[in-house]
């Protein structure tokens, strides 16, 4: 019963992260960015800014860290979507590694930049990434939805799934392939 249970706890927590990470960077990148900057300014938006990513990055992790288990359990895509997820989790583990670097070039105290030209190359690669992310983070989403029963995990021959097959092979009746208890000349 566990076994059957598993895949599909992990397919919901896999759609579950998925939402909190990436409808978290729709919301912040679509409403609170620019609604922050038409009340502070960018800069102090990109102050505020630098407080947030640190926590969707660490929902980001987590987040593929759910995407790979659930690509193993289901069949659909699995190599597509395993390597979709390493990607993906790649990804998040450069933003962790690159967002400290931003940081050493701001002074909060005075909401200055150090060296502006350096971070806004830095910012560039940093916002270009997380739109990649996020497009790359769809497509494994797309391939995640199974169509049919066929796509779904896999399991026993006693799962939910087989059963329902077996139902629907016997519904179809007896077929035309012989009697297995009578013999050849008892059907001539």
């Amino acid at each position: 019963m566990l076994a059957q249970i598993f895949p599909l706890v992990a397919r919901y927590l896999a759609m579950a992260s998925f939402a909190f990470w990436q409808g978290g960077f729709v919301f912040y990148a679509g409403v609170v960015v620019p609604l922050g900057t038409a009340m502070w300014g960018d800069r102090t938006q990109g102050f505020l800014t630098r407080q947030v990513t640190p926590w969707m990055n660490v929902a980001g992790l987590v987040a593929c860290g759910i995407f790979l288990l659930d690509s193993l359990l289901w069949r659909r895509f699995r190599r597509l979507r395993l390597g979709l997820a390493l990607v993906l989790g790649a990804g998040v583990l450069y933003l962790i590694w690159l967002h400290p670097h931003l940081n050493a070039l701001m002074v909060p105290e005075t909401e200055t930049i150090l060296d502006r030209r350096a971070f806004r190359m830095l910012h560039k690669i940093y916002l270009w990434l997380c739109t990649v992310l996020w497009m790359v983070s769809l497509v494994w989403l797309g391939l995640s939805i199974p169509v049919s029963e066929q796509q779904c995990p896999e399991t026993n021959e006693n799962s939910v799934g087989s059963e329902r097959k077996r139902d629907q092979e016997n519904a179809k009746g007896p077929q035309k392939l012989g009697n297995p208890n009578t013999s050849a000349a008892q059907e001539a």
